[in-house]
């Protein structure tokens, strides 16, 4: 080789690189003696003439492909790579491939240099980790770290702790200024220590800063502020630890205040604090002890004393129990709640609560303590007990109480003491509560509980449940004759008017009555079957009482499935309606119809109203189906000739239905029945319950075109005051009345009354059950507008209607 290769030999082979001349497919011509350590070859024959893209990975060989070719187009360019020796050893490699031309220019070869640069990338991955984990450390951090700029005072870096306490993100931190993030005030107070941490060189302390935050509020920071310097002294950042003390100053504050607190409470709160010494029998005292016994200022010279001011029952308790503590039991602890002496004023409750202190020998040579008057707390505890076990409106035993008293009564049955148990519930009471309040029905209710204590004897339990539920234990007595004697005085004591806000107010009771030992073997079964007999008193009417039967549960089992049938039954379809005439009493003409709602039960046929119609209202039935009732009433109606009207029944559920408007016009509209058509019956009971909210519905209703009628009328809370403040086109007179009238003249006189009041009115009256032509001519004589009943015709169904009007048109009314 002529001396210059020879030199460029040696500089080959001097570097500390892999040198390798590869041809422009990639094939390596040469490659110098460092080139082999590094690669780990055995000579050179294990490299020249390989494809040097088919030592890299797989993963990598395009790029290096890609490189060659590119060097080959006479472009130089770089790539670095993680690839094995040819011993396995993995390393990371930092390539550089540049093209060599030839005299014409044309590539001739491709130099590619590559340097082992392993060890620096591990280098460089460590100090990634470091920093990361210095990073990590710097974020989580519980206090804040910002770095300023010292030139140009521009936040460089904050932390996470940093930007909660300031309450900006690091977006608003990042780049800007104190000037641009807080007042100015501020920024001029920040500025100068930053001067003087620059200046000085050392650590700045502010202990207490108030600083406005965006987000926060004001809040009390401790900051540190620390110069970092160049080499040569240059003063360029400042690094800021900052803690938000707000917390920890107000939870200061906060203590000081309670502690305070505590004293004033100490002072106020009527304790005392004591020492006995035993070898001394001396007593020391603070100054309130005195007026916790009732004693006189300065009366406490020894522990004979404080005996004496203790009540003589729980003396000795109070004794033993320090007794106990000088004794070494209880952990040398003792704590008492006794009575004061009668003796020294008025009895006073006190808790002591004392310690013996021991000599290095073990034995007690003090006991001091507290004493504190509790007597407020005894009274509360005692008013507690009495809550939990009486009813706070009547002073009556509990639901609780009344389970543990029929418990013990069920134990001495067992040995032969017998007794009854009477469930009761007021008659007509939500009536009461409705018209007069919940503030007279409470009245009520106290004046009930008045009565059944006057009626039982010594040894009875009076209870009560709830609402309007009674419960009576009567003990010993012959059974079931003493239970029979007392419900029946119970119901005729109750049945007396009581005086409530002023007025009269009648109610009954329904009693339920169960014997032990026969009706029950557990609290909850004799109560139970009690419940049942009381439904058996209520079904038949109330104002009586009934004795447990086993055929009760029978008919509660056929309310149930009276209850199931009736879910299904508006589902199916089951219902209809059947029309009963009103008629003219002057012209003998029919005027309209009342819609009378009739339940077809697949297997019992016909099933009448005042059977299922309770049941439904008890269920909540009684809203959807008094929706439909209205749909298929002014459905039918419409098919009739104008103008005959049709009256429907309204409950109380679909009064207090906030869609009730909306559904007598969806029915008028959905069948094309002018509202004048159609009549709304309610009852005169109805008018009792939010009369300001009811006189508005029912002005609305009467408004839209359809007429209003009070039924019943006569049976309930009566007020003629009601023909005035109610909106009322028509009243019809209860059919009680038409029977009296037959039974005497007084009923004659109470239909003419009504119906002239209702002519000067100028108010529809209606009679209801007319049966003959004498009561025809009778209530037509009283000036009654329309009749209604049997003499007329019995309720028929909707397709009965046209023969019934054809035959009407061909007849004279009976007694015309």
């Amino acid at each position: 080789m002529p001396a210059g290769e020879d030199f460029l030999l040696s500089i080959l082979e001097g570097s500390t690189d892999c040198i390798k001349v590869l041809d422009t497919e990639g094939r390596v011509r040469f490659i110098n003696g460092p080139g082999l350590r590094l690669f780990e070859a055995g000579g050179a024959a294990e490299v020249i003439g390989a494809d040097w893209v088919a030592f890299w990975p797989e993963p990598l060989r395009g790029t290096a492909r890609a490189a060659v070719r590119a060097a080959a187009r006479g472009r130089a360019l770089r790539f670095d790579g993680a690839c094995p020796t040819l011993r396995g050893t993995p390393k990371q490699w930092d390539n550089a491939l540049a093209p060599i031309a030839d005299e014409s220019g044309a590539v001739a070869c491709i130099v590619c240099i590559s340097r082992d640069v392993s060890e620096r990338r591990a280098a460089e991955e460590k100090l990634r980790v470091t920093q990361d984990f210095l990073d990590q450390i710097l974020e989580h951090v519980p206090v804040g770290v910002f770095v300023k700029s010292v030139p140009s005072g521009i936040y460089e870096r904050v932390n996470r702790t940093a930007e909660r306490i300031f309450g900006l993100g690091r977006g608003g931190w990042i780049g800007r200024t104190d000037a641009e993030l807080f007042p100015a005030d501020q920024v001029r107070f920040f500025r100068e220590c930053d001067r003087r941490a620059a200046e000085t060189g050392e650590t700045v302390v502010i202990e207490e800063e108030p600083l406005d935050t965006p987000d926060r509020g004001t809040r009390l920071m401790r900051t540190k502020k620390v110069p970092l310097r160049h080499e040569d002294g240059t003063p360029l950042h400042i690094v800021g630890v900052t803690e938000d003390i707000t917390e920890s100053r107000r939870t200061e504050k906060a203590l000081r205040e309670s502690e305070e607190r505590l004293a004033r409470a100490i002072a106020a709160a009527r304790m005392g604090v004591w020492e006995w010494y035993a070898a001394t029998d001396a007593f020391h005292a603070s100054n309130g002890l005195e007026a916790l016994y009732g004693m006189p200022p300065g009366s406490i010279r020894s522990r004979t004393d404080i005996h004496a001011a203790i009540h003589p029952e729980d003396l000795p308790r109070v004794q033993a129990a320090m007794a106990r503590c000088i004794a070494g039991a209880d952990d040398d602890a003792f704590t008492q709640e006794f009575r004061t002496t009668p003796a020294r004023g008025p009895v006073r409750w006190l808790r002591v609560t004392g310690r013996a202190e021991r000599d290095g020998d073990g034995t007690p040579f003090r006991l001091s303590g507290v004493t504190q008057d509790i007597t407020e707390k005894r009274e509360a505890e005692e008013r507690v007990a009495y809550m939990a076990h009486h009813d706070a409106l009547t002073g009556l035993l509990n639901r609780a109480a009344l389970r543990e008293r029929l418990v013990e009564a069920i134990g001495r049955s067992r040995r032969g003491v017998r007794c009854a148990v009477l469930h009761l519930d007021l008659d007509r009471f939500k009536e009461v509560n409705d018209a007069f309040g919940h503030a007279a029905g409470d009245e009520l209710l106290r004046s009930v509980a008045a009565r059944l204590l006057a009626c039982v004897c010594r040894g009875d339990v009076v209870a009560r449940l709830g609402g309007d539920e009674f419960v009576i234990l009567r003990h010993g007595q012959e059974q079931p004759e003493g239970a029979a004697r007392l419900a029946a005085g119970v119901i005729a004591a109750l049945s007396r008017p009581h005086a409530v806000d002023g007025r009269q107010v009648s109610v009954g009771a329904s009693i339920g009555v169960a014997v032990l030992p026969e009706d029950g073997a557990d609290a909850a079964q004799v109560m139970r079957h009690a419940d049942l007999a009381l439904y058996g008193a209520k079904r038949e009417g109330g104002g009586r009482f009934r004795f447990f039967e086993p055929g009760m549960q029978l008919r509660v089992q056929a309310r149930r499935q009276l209850e199931e049938d009736l879910r299904r039954a508006l589902e199916k379809g089951e219902f209809e309606l059947h029309y009963q005439p009103l008629v003219n009493l002057a012209e003998g003409s029919v005027g309209g119809f009342e819609a009378l709602l009739r339940w077809r039960h697949p297997q019992r046929g016909l099933v009448c109203p005042d059977e299922f119609i309770p049941v439904a209202e008890a269920m909540g039935l009684i809203v959807p189906l008094g929706r439909w009732t209205l749909a298929r009433a002014c459905a039918d109606a419409a098919s009739w000739p104008q103008p005959l009207r049709v009256a429907v029944n309204l409950s109380a559920a679909q009064l207090a239905d906030p869609a009730l408007e909306e559904t007598v016009a969806a029915a008028l509209a959905a069948a094309g029945l002018p509202p004048r058509r159609l009549e709304l019956e309610i009852t005169e009971s109805l008018l009792l319950r939010d009369t300001e909210d009811t006189i508005a519905l029912l002005r609305r209703l009467r408004a839209s075109g359809a007429a209003i009628s009070m039924d019943d009328f006569g049976t309930g809370y009566s007020s003629l005051s009601y023909l005035i403040k109610f909106p009322i086109d028509k009243v019809k007179i209860d059919r009680s009345f038409v029977l009296a009238m037959d039974e005497r003249p007084e009923g004659a006189a109470i239909i003419s009354a009504i119906a002239g009041l209702c002519r000067t009115l100028g108010i529809v009256t209606t009679v209801e059950g007319i049966e003959t032509p004498a009561q025809r001519r009778q209530v037509a004589g009283q000036g009654c507008t329309e009749g209604q009943g049997y003499l007329f015709s019995p309720p028929c169904p909707a397709q009965a209607i046209p023969a019934l009007l054809e035959r009407w048109e061909c007849l004279v009314c009976p007694g015309g």
